[in-house]
């Protein structure tokens, strides 16, 4: 979801004919879908990791989230910046990692508890994990941290000559480039989705956990 708002709301204009259309998306697409992956798993085995603690309170929970979280945003922000680094000879500067992988995490943890403690229905469990990532989201570039979206716009300064822009999406939001409205914006909706979608799994998770308990009992 969004590898395709990010993949739709480009310039492709500017970019032709270096880029096509199909291109681009296919790439933002895979980007996104290696970067939700990675970071569900991490915080999904957090979050299961915490279900063996001695109590079931919603720190534990918060703390799986996080921990989970953190490992995974470390691991790709310090494989990401070795890789340009060995390959490009320079380095993005600050890219999503450790930081805001802990803080998703913790939304993340936060909102398994409170929707497993209401026994939320599907939709429920999604309106609490898109609402609790989201505002995470959006709370993470003002406090100087970056997302997707900030990440590959920082990268993109380190490459004056490249084509592709995300200009576009600052015009969507008011701003003649991709400015500091667009890096909350952006962070929330890129917290919003991976929160819906993930709630939204872990849901479909439980019920089949608790059928397949009371078949066997």
């Amino acid at each position: 979801m969004g590898g395709l708002f990010y993949g739709l709301s480009v310039d492709l204009q500017a970019m032709r004919p270096a880029l096509g259309a199909t291109s681009v998306l296919f790439v933002l697409l895979a980007m996104n879908m290696l970067v939700g992956l990675a970071g569900g798993i991490g915080i999904g085995l957090g979050i299961a990791a915490a279900d063996y603690a001695p109590t079931r309170r919603w720190h534990w929970s918060l703390l799986g989230g996080a921990v989970g979280g953190l490992l995974v945003g470390g691991l790709t922000e310090l494989v990401g910046l070795d890789a340009f680094n060995l390959l490009l000879g320079r380095s993005p500067g600050n890219i999503t990692g450790a930081a805001e992988g802990a803080f998703l995490g913790a939304a993340v943890g936060l909102a398994v508890w409170t929707a497993r403690r209401r026994e939320c229905s599907l939709a429920q469990s999604a309106a609490i994990g898109g609402l609790t990532t989201g505002l995470a989201g959006l709370l993470i570039p003002l406090l100087g941290g970056t997302l997707f979206a900030g990440s590959l716009d920082r990268l993109l300064t380190q490459f004056p000559d490249a084509r592709f822009r995300l200009d576009a999406i600052g015009r969507l939001f008011g701003e003649t480039g991709f400015g500091p409205v667009s890096r909350v914006a952006t962070a929330g909706i890129e917290g919003l989705l991976f929160g819906v979608c993930l709630l939204a799994a872990m849901f479909f998770c439980w019920h089949g956990a608790v059928r397949a308990a009371g078949g066997a009992r």
